[in-house]
């Protein structure tokens, strides 16, 4: 078991419902955070725990335990704005929170940002750095891996080039076969350079040995079909 602290989600949404799900199946610590009381009787139906509090209030924000033994929060309000000034808000309180914010429209990135925002979720418009971010934050992985991406049937996946792969010996750019799937090719994890994470946006036309790791997005099913059919 993980030793993350308490985990706070704010705002009763679909997403929160999802993520919430994801975090008792692992049995961490959490609660869902909101002002509107006529969510309490969904919230019992799912069994979620639900505070129901001003968290406009920096005072209620630390009884909540920001600052004290709240390690992750997210955002997760429909509104941008509200999002935003939870952001700054929390991280006014504790410097060191994780605050991972789930984004609405490209205008709100920036300033969540600004805001102080570790994470930024934007399940429509996820680049690279974004997701190597995550890659390398596996404690943050571990919550959100099947969560966020989950809500739209999009995962990430690390495929590994085997020996008997037809994708062995190949080009990065060769391989266009990945768009028939409707997969997204991140970069690779390279083996003859120690591992270090090449972005395919940085322009190396790679070529692919036994042993490197690519990381793709998509759906399951056809990640599935794209293993299945080179071998992976």
């Amino acid at each position: 078991m993980s030793t993350i602290g308490k985990i706070l989600l704010f705002g009763f949404t679909r997403s929160a419902i999802e993520i919430g799900g994801k975090l008792r199946e692992k049995g961490y610590d959490f609660s869902i955070v909101d002002n509107d009381a006529s969510f309490e009787n969904k919230a019992h139906t799912l069994g979620f725990p639900l505070e129901i509090v001003d968290y406009s209030d920096d005072t209620v924000l630390e009884n909540l335990g920001i600052g004290k033994n709240v390690q992750f929060v997210f955002t997760l309000f429909e509104e941008d704005v509200k999002n935003i000034f939870l952001t700054l808000s929390a991280k006014s309180l504790d410097e060191k929170l994780n605050i991972i914010a789930l984004t609405h429209t490209k205008d709100a990135i920036h300033k969540l940002e600004i805001a102080g925002a570790n994470t930024i979720l934007d399940p429509y418009q996820i680049s690279g750095k974004r997701i190597y971010k995550l890659i390398t934050q596996p404690e943050v992985m571990n919550i959100i891996d099947a969560t966020v991406f989950g809500l739209h049937d999009i995962n990430m996946e690390q495929i590994t080039i085997t020996e008997t792969s037809l994708l062995n010996g190949k080009m990065i750019y060769d391989i266009n076969t990945l768009e028939r799937y409707n997969l997204l090719l991140i970069g690779i994890h390279d083996k003859e350079l120690k591992e270090k994470f090449i972005f395919i946006i940085e322009g190396h036309n790679h070529k692919l040995d036994a042993g490197d790791i690519l990381v793709v997005i998509g759906q399951s099913e056809n990640i599935q079909k794209y293993k299945k059919e080179f071998n992976l």
